[in-house]
């Protein structure tokens, strides 16, 4: 499956399990689009005006809801999956957002920051409320994040200590995967693996769960940065709650 996105800058990628369909964001053309993985969908651009830098990308297939970031607005958004009632969740506190994370089931919204100065994770309802720091100590560049609707963790890559963590969604239970990671970017978490964007072998690299071992490297013929990556499941992921 492959669309021409030419001249485009993809960073934040999320499947919608329930339709079947790929959304992203791209930087260069400041805009939220979609297609359908069925043969000879065409995208469909939803949102095109007030964005500047739309880097992460979560969509909650329960609710039929976007959430994004924007590290130019330094603003959290959502949208209904159509882009109609757009709404601003956070607007402050907000240096470099880049990642985010739902968790349909119990509610739950997750960001990173990698604000230099002071980089955190932070959480709150779907809705925007008890906003709250999670992880804000021994955290550099926080550029992946995670959530695995089966293990009830969030994880993430950082390209500041090279770790891989995780934690449970309350801040607690916090435990190192791998600590000698290149230069992630983005990350998920599909089965007993993790797999992440690298920008130093500019290409997906896996690491398993449990041992925390690399397992295995996929490298582009053409090499380049890359951005965001996601997975696409066979059906839609219940979870536990």
């Amino acid at each position: 499956m492959f669309w021409s996105t030419k001249g485009s800058i993809v960073v934040g990628i999320d499947y919608d399990c329930r339709e079947r369909m790929v959304y992203w964001t791209d930087v260069a053309g400041r805009t939220i689009s979609r297609a359908s993985l069925e043969p000879g969908a065409e995208p469909e651009t939803i949102i095109n005006s007030g964005l500047i830098s739309p880097e992460g990308l979560a969509i909650d297939h329960f609710r039929r809801t976007m959430y994004w970031t924007d590290s130019g607005l330094d603003k959290i958004e959502r949208a209904r999956l159509d882009g109609s009632e757009r709404q601003v969740l956070f607007h402050t506190d907000l240096v470099n957002p880049r990642a985010i994370a739902v968790d349909p089931i119990r509610g739950n919204l997750y960001w990173t920051d990698w604000n230099r100065e002071a980089p955190k994770i932070e959480t709150s309802s779907l809705e925007g409320e008890n906003r709250r720091i999670l992880v804000n100590k021994d955290i550099g560049l926080p550029n992946g994040l995670t959530f695995d609707p089966f293990s009830k963790l969030l994880c993430w890559a950082d390209a500041g200590t090279k770790k891989l963590e995780c934690t449970l969604p309350d801040g607690t239970g916090r435990r190192v995967i791998q600590n000698n990671l290149n230069y992630p970017f983005s990350i998920v978490s599909y089965t007993d693996h993790f797999y992440h964007t690298d920008w130093r072998r500019d290409g997906v690299i896996s690491v398993n769960r449990d041992s925390g071992q690399f397992t295995d490297e996929y490298l582009p013929e053409q090499r380049s940065h890359l951005y965001g990556i996601t997975a696409v499941y066979p059906y839609c992921p219940a979870g536990r709650k």
